[in-house]
């Protein structure tokens, strides 16, 4: 009996040695798909059409990578050619599953998701009815999906992103992933947007901004300004924040990281580099159905650039700087806030999380009435104050530059 039961054992142990990796793909037979742009098919005729053999729902371009045309470290020939370092596919269908089966029968290596970088949709697919968070479903869902995939919205057609030809790197996508990550350089550019946070958003049901990308007309550069916001009930966009408004949002989140803020003092142009902020938030709620918040605002950075003469060593002309550029942060923070609330309705400097965290009994009684029923947070007031510091030459910041981070308009 001992000696069957060890003969089993051995023949298990030999099975689980030699049976490998039996769904192993070698790396040279995989196709690394890098970049997925996401458009309405033009002339779509929807799922009853498509099922006729007419066209599909959507248009979907896949950038994949040519592994050999990387390699080919002097040349300059990025999307076509023999040295080519990628090919875009652009299929249409129904469904991105469907899509993502036909697109293993045009290519001859097998479809590979984990290294995907970005995922571009266009405005219009934001806009149609569930067409986004059934797009977010679907890679959320995918086991080769990573969270921390960067989502971006489109102005325009997404294809004509992943078709950029940028002079110094050879894929689009890779190029288009790392641009992203420059909110240090502006803040007219929201915090680059990832999956997995916009998932939580969705599932929260919380109004929500989202990376605004576009490409110039020549396909030879793109911006990435502004952002897109969205309807945290429906899921669909709403509207294009514009570049300063969205540097507002980030100073009101405490999300900016550095940048120029440009002011005007006595008819000379100055360049503020803010290198270090300070958000605080508290609110009274004595009425809770008209709460009074508080943003105080605190910046440090140097003169970037002056085409007014000043003397820096005197501590009037400091002051009289210092509080120009204190009053042009305050202007375009309660422009954004004032937008928010007026023109949209819609919070997305986190007030109500705030209420929620901090306040948690007075938020459940007004949290189905915040943006939707009465609309409180149209009724909020909010005060924001700003003080800015001008550094003078050679002084170093101290322990406080670790505070949070917000501050820049370029």
């Amino acid at each position: 009996m001992v000696d069957k039961v060890a003969g089993m054992l051995a023949a298990i142990l030999i099975l689980l040695i030699t049976a490998g990796c039996w769904d192993r793909i070698e790396i040279d037979e995989r196709g690394f798909v890098i970049g997925i742009a996401i458009d309405v098919m033009k002339g779509s005729t929807g799922k009853e059409g498509a099922a006729k053999g007419k066209k599909g729902e959507f248009m979907v371009t896949y950038q994949l990578v040519v592994p050999s045309g990387i390699k080919q470290s002097g040349s300059s020939d990025t999307g076509g050619g023999a040295n080519r370092a990628y090919f875009n596919i652009t299929l249409d269908g129904d469904t991105l599953t469907s899509l993502a089966a036909k697109l293993a029968s045009k290519t001859s290596h097998a479809p590979f998701f984990e290294h995907l970088q970005v995922v571009l949709i266009s405005d219009e697919v934001a806009r149609k009815e569930g067409a986004f968070a059934d797009t977010i479903d679907y890679f959320l869902r995918d086991s080769e999906m990573r969270r921390s995939l960067k989502i971006m919205v489109v102005k325009g057609e997404a294809k004509q992103v992943l078709e950029v030809k940028p002079p110094s790197e050879k894929l689009p996508a890779r190029f288009i992933s790392s641009a992203a990550e420059n909110t240090r350089k502006s803040s007219r550019m929201l915090a680059e947007s990832r999956l997995g946070e916009v998932h939580e958003k969705l599932l929260k049901r919380e109004s929500f901004l989202i990376q605004l990308i576009s490409v110039s007309k020549d396909r030879e550069d793109i911006s990435i300004v502004g952002s897109a916001l969205f309807d945290g009930r429906t899921n669909n966009l709403i509207d294009f924040i514009g570049g300063r408004d969205t540097a507002g949002i980030n100073l009101l989140r405490g999300n900016v990281s550095g940048g120029v803020i440009n002011t005007e003092i006595e008819g000379g142009l100055v360049g503020y580099e803010i290198n270090w902020e300070r958000r605080r938030l508290w609110v009274e709620v004595s009425d809770p159905e008209r709460p009074v918040f508080h943003i105080d605002i605190r910046t440090k950075g140097i003169v970037d650039q002056s085409f007014k003469q000043m003397d820096m060593t005197k501590e009037e002309e400091i002051m009289k700087l210092e509080a120009a550029l204190s009053q042009k942060i305050k202007s375009i923070a309660d422009n954004a806030m004032n937008k928010l609330q007026k023109k949209y309705g819609r919070d997305v400097v986190d007030l109500e999380l705030f209420l929620y965290r901090d306040h948690y009994e007075i938020w459940k009684s007004i949290q189905k009435d915040w943006e939707e029923g009465r609309k409180l947070f149209t009724k909020a007031k909010v005060e924001v104050t700003v003080e800015s510091e001008v550094q003078r030459s050679g002084s170093i910041l101290k322990s406080e530059r670790r505070g949070r981070s917000v501050g820049d308009l370029h």
